[in-house]
C-alpha cells in the first residue's frame, strides 16, 4: 500500500505543469481620488500571486496598472473581477505605446 501511495504521489508531481510568470495590463476607470487607487491596488494584491509593477495615469479618472502574476495561480479574468468587485471599471489594456 505504501508503495502504491508513493507511486501515485510521484505521478502527480511528475505530471504537474510548472508555474509560469505572466504579465498583463489592466485599464481602470473611476479613479476620482488617491483613495480610489489605493482601493484598486489593494483589491488586485488580494488576488493570489499578483504584484503591481507600475501605475500610469491615463487621463481623467483613469489609470493603467502593469501587473505580474503566476498563471498557475490566477488569470486576468480574476484580476478584472477583483477590480470590478470593488466598484471600478476594468478592462485589459494593450501594450504600452513607445
Amino acid at each position: 500500500m505504501k508503495s502504491l501511495l508513493s507511486a501515485v504521489a510521484l505521478a502527480l508531481v511528475a505530471g504537474a505543469a510548472p508555474a509560469a510568470e505572466a504579465t498583463t495590463r489592466i485599464a481602470v476607470t473611476g479613479l476620482t481620488c488617491p483613495s480610489c487607487s489605493y482601493i484598486v491596488a489593494t483589491a488586485m494584491k488580494r488576488v493570489e500571486s499578483v504584484e503591481i509593477l507600475s501605475f500610469t495615469e491615463a487621463g481623467d479618472d483613469a489609470g493603467v496598472y502593469d501587473l505580474r502574476y503566476d498563471d498557475a495561480a490566477t488569470d486576468p479574468a480574476a484580476i478584472l473581477a477583483a477590480v470590478t468587485g470593488v466598484g471600478y471599471g476594468a478592462t485589459l489594456a494593450g501594450a504600452p505605446e513607445t
